[in-house]
């Protein structure tokens, strides 16, 4: 596939972060001579570090179609501890703690939702990354550390990147990993200036030891320490993420940042992070109690605003990964979902034309509307949770918005992952959705049905409605939307859900399936993890018209 000349390379990956070391591992194990290009050396600090399913599966298609089982790792968190590092922490739910300002947390406003019956992962990223490229270079691909570049020129012939260094590499495609400072974007002048994003936020973020346990109250099955812990308040949200939560991992640290709208919360001048992350927990006891022995172990990162957005992501012989096309904010742990389906949607088309020598831009013009849907999906859905969060009751509406998307989107992602590696058919490698809002596995009603959310927010953000009109209004319309839970066993055994020798009755099913659909449309459960106990006791009250 690749030219003779050993100064030409197939593709150039400017990055080796997830996005580029999983782009590169699947090139080079179909041939394809790749070269890494990295600005630092591993290991190095990243942040973006919590899978949910969505990511999981994902993974594990990737490593099914093109043959390369140490992506399925990145799905299990006791294959990272064993494979990769016993540094990552296991998740096991989204916790959300609700706050206000001044006052002790009730709670009754806590929210739980689980991921699955298998574990996610809290992420050591610095580990990933590094496993990831080495495990390139095992693939093939050559790796280049502490190489930055310069200047960039692509044209009928190829690409040609500049080192600072005044090295001269030559690819006949380009890939851009690199994140906010993109290349590429740089280069062609690509950002939006202002970013067509409705949110804003900024934030600033450390790795701790020895932060407390949270421990109010929770009335629910999963301890918080096993989630992805937000702690949420009018227009702004801390994040705590342990890797030290589970006998699997020997890691003490755990991620820790606050997340704030600045036209709220406006940056103060000449305060460091730190002190203002502490002036920020003494609004918020419980909050406050959970770090009152917590210690820094790395610098503070303090940004500006963390939107960004490109007015184009894909072009003749490159291609802008989703961090360097564009992101919104942490919420909703999204990150690696977006590298990875923006991955999916280019290595086979850019497969074909290195094999065909055409890069003709009709093989990519697939990626472009992919990007911009992910993002604005995404802008729609975090801008209207910091929205919600003046008002508990409106939260907790719009979190089921949100779990009303996630939740049928896995079963049909997990379905077509089985019917995959049973017959190997290439049509189970992407969704059948014709107008999706973020995903072609999402429910094909899914759209209509968040396009009516954001208007009813839209008119509680304006003013035209109260907080309590509009959550009442959302959910009346979770009732109204069907949302079909597609559970199958042999899928659920497949995506690691069921143990092989397990089995399920249809009786079960039956339960599961209707106990998901009131788990989100009733507003006072507030443990929206879908245990079996809790199903069975509502089954026995109530049938439910929506049954699958």
């Amino acid at each position: 596939m690749h030219l003779e000349s050993d100064t030409m390379f197939d593709v150039a990956v400017l990055g080796s972060g997830v996005s580029g070391g999983v782009l590169s591992i699947i090139l080079a194990s179909q041939g394809a001579k790749v070269v890494m290009i990295e600005g630092g050396v591993h290991p190095r600090f990243a942040v973006g570090e919590s899978t949910i399913p969505h990511t999981s599966m994902l993974s594990s298609m990737l490593a099914e179609q093109y043959g390369v089982p140490e992506l399925e790792t990145i799905a299990y968190p006791e294959r990272i501890a064993t494979e990769i590092a016993p540094t990552s922490g296991i998740k096991r739910a989204f916790g959300f703690a609700y706050h206000r300002a001044g006052e002790e947390y009730d709670p009754a406003e806590g929210l739980l939702v689980g991921t699955s019956s298998k574990d996610e992962t809290h992420v050591f990223r610095q580990d990933l990354d590094s496993w990831l490229t080495y495990k390139a270079v095992q693939r093939g691909a050559e790796l280049r550390q502490s190489t930055s570049i310069q200047a960039v020129e692509i044209d009928e012939s190829g690409v040609e990147l500049t080192t600072k260094a005044g090295d001269v590499i030559r690819a006949r495609y380009v890939v851009d990993g690199t994140g906010f400072r993109s290349v590429l974007a740089d280069r062609y002048d690509l950002r939006e200036k202002p970013t067509r994003f409705d949110h804003h936020s900024r934030s600033m973020f450390t790795h701790m030891v020895d932060v407390g346990v949270f421990d109010e109250g929770n009335p629910m099955q999963v301890p918080w320490e096993q989630s992805t812990m937000h702690h949420v308040f009018d227009c702004g949200w801390f994040w705590v993420i342990p890797f030290n939560n589970w006998p699997g991992s020997t890691n003490p640290l755990i991620s820790v940042g606050l997340t704030v709208d600045p036209r709220k919360h406006p940056k103060p001048a000449g305060i460091k992070a730190e002190v203002e992350f502490q002036q920020f927990l003494d609004q918020f006891p419980a909050v406050a109690r959970q770090f009152s022995d917590a210690k820094t172990v790395r610098p503070w990162v303090s940004t500006e605003r963390l939107q960004y957005s490109s007015n184009q992501g894909i072009g003749y012989r490159w291609c802008l990964m989703s961090h360097a096309n564009g992101a919104l904010d942490p919420l909703f742990s999204r990150g690696m979902v977006n590298t990875l389906e923006i991955t999916a949607a280019l290595v086979g088309p850019l497969l074909q034309a290195l094999n065909d020598d055409d890069f003709g831009m009709e093989r990519f013009e697939h990626i472009e509307p992919l990007h911009r849907r992910i993002l604005d999906y995404n802008d729609a859905l975090v801008s209207n949770a910091f929205a919600s969060w003046q008002d508990f009751d409106l939260w907790n509406a719009w979190l089921r918005v949100w779990g009303l998307g996630t939740i049928p989107l896995e079963f049909r992602l997990m379905n077509s992952l089985a019917d995959y590696t049973a017959t190997r058919d290439p049509k189970f490698l992407s969704g059948d959705v014709a107008k999706p809002m973020f995903s072609d596995f999402e429910d094909p009603d899914y759209a209509a049905f968040f396009e009516r959310a954001v208007s009813l927010m839209a008119g509680f953000r304006s003013g035209e409605r109260t907080a309590a009109e509009t959550s009442s209004q959302l959910f009346a319309l979770t009732g109204e939307y069907e949302f079909p839970i597609t559970m199958r066993e042999d899928a659920m055994k497949r995506a690691g859900w069921m143990a092989a020798d397990a089995t399920m009755s249809d009786r079960n099913m039956d339960f599961a399936r209707s106990g998901f659909r009131w788990a989100l449309t009733n507003p006072d459960t507030h443990d929206l993890f879908g245990n079996a106990e809790t199903f069975y006791r509502w089954r026995a009250r109530r049938s439910d018209p929506h049954l699958v």
